[in-house]
């Protein structure tokens, strides 16, 4: 039953609230804008199974579409067992008729790695397929032994990328003859063109003139965030790094939307945050101190994985911090909001005090390991965490 909307109990509230309740005028009670999101990279415990893994990305998406959340983003990766998703259009496109009303985005499609005619014709296809239920995430990779196997270590991955979604939407706004000589990419269709048949054609998308776009973001002064602010797309801070970086990405945003003279959309931020939400904060607690529980081996990988990139200066929250003391257990102190609904709640609310108006909470996924645990996890989160959340960010509305 899905409860993400539903209202919260206002006389409970303001007993838990105590001296500190103030009453939020009608136009906040449970109805700020805040909408849910997740993020699955997906990152799994490789020695699990790739057909068990498969089978439960499948069966987590469409527990998030029955408990209430609006927008799935899944990852893109070839060369690691540990991120098992080679196509996320084709794991979502099996989705599409065993969910109701959940967006189905890519998380992101590396533009980099296929001619942009590709993707430009699989991801139009999709979004018809999905009547629209799509927002096309891209971005330029992040993995070594993708890159390697693509020849891209030493290529301008950002410079790709852009030359790629313009090359995808000058196709979704023409019709043939086509021509494109980019600096990566070059094709044209002038010889072989039957339109009174239907030959020579590149389809366009179901959305017009194209399906949204958002980037990706995790480091200090990211020129993502930048590149979103002067195309005019959504982006994602990160989850699993420090509350600085995010806080950051929104005054780089908000200083690129100042020089275009544009004002600065919080709906146009979604905010990535790590959390575990239980019945009680003791549950939270005893989950956390088990061994090689499902967070411990998000962030063991995590931390293996940008140490060998050389990348783990960015999980520091200070800069001066020896590299050894970046551990799964730092990261999971640092990032991760864990506890009963009325706690991660208060804790997310105070957060984006501090960071700014981002108007979609992305929660990131993490294994069923156990599975009761973390699917009520997800029933949690819409059912009893985003009203309150709803009502913290009102109450602070109402009191500006």
């Amino acid at each position: 039953m899905r409860n993400s909307r539903a209202r919260l109990d206002w006389a409970r509230l303001r007993r838990e609230a105590g001296p500190n309740w103030r009453a939020p005028s009608p136009s906040h009670q449970g109805e700020v804008a805040m909408k849910l999101g997740m993020f699955m990279h997906p990152i799994h415990d490789f020695k699990r199974g790739y057909h068990t893994l498969l089978n439960e990305d499948m069966e987590v998406i469409k527990c998030a579409d029955e408990v209430g959340f609006d927008e799935v983003w899944l990852g893109e990766h070839f060369a690691l067992p540990s991120e098992p998703i080679q196509s996320p259009l084709m794991l979502m496109a099996a989705l599409i008729n065993q969910t109701k009303r959940i967006k189905l985005c890519s998380g992101v499609l590396c533009l980099a790695y296929q001619h942009p005619a590709i993707i430009a014709g699989q991801a139009a296809q999709f979004d018809h397929m999905a009547k629209g239920r799509f927002m096309m995430g891209i971005g330029p990779g992040a993995t070594p032994p993708d890159f390697e196997m693509f020849k891209l270590l030493d290529k301008n991955r950002m410079e790709m990328i852009e030359e790629s979604i313009d090359c995808i939407h000058y196709i979704w706004t023409h019709d043939p003859p086509y021509k494109w000589q980019g600096k990566h990419w070059q094709f044209e269709i002038k010889d072989n063109i039957l339109a009174d048949i239907g030959v020579g054609a590149m389809g366009k998308p179901y959305q017009k003139p194209y399906p949204p776009v958002m980037i990706p973001a995790m480091s200090p002064n990211s020129s993502s965030v930048r590149l979103a602010a002067r195309r005019d797309w959504t982006f994602i801070s990160a989850n699993f790094v420090p509350d600085s970086v995010a806080i950051g990405h929104w005054k780089d945003y908000s200083d690129e939307c100042m020089k275009l003279g544009r004002k600065p959309d919080g709906a146009k931020w979604r905010c990535g945050r790590t959390m575990l939400v239980t019945e009680t904060d003791a549950q939270a607690e005893a989950y956390l101190k088990t061994p090689n529980n499902a967070l411990w081996w998000y962030f063991h990988y995590i931390v293996v994985l940008m140490k060998y990139g050389n990348f783990h200066h960015l999980l520091k929250t200070d800069p001066s911090m020896p590299d050894d003391e970046v551990t799964p257990e730092y990261c999971i102190r640092t990032m991760v909001h864990a506890g009963s609904p009325k706690k991660v709640a208060k804790e997310i609310a105070e957060f984006r005090e501090k960071s700014g108006p981002f108007e979609t909470l992305i929660v990131s996924h993490h294994d069923w390991v156990p599975k009761p645990l973390w699917r009520r996890h997800m029933e949690l989160i819409p059912g009893e965490l985003m009203p309150r959340l709803r009502a913290e960010i009102g109450w602070k509305d109402a009191a500006e």
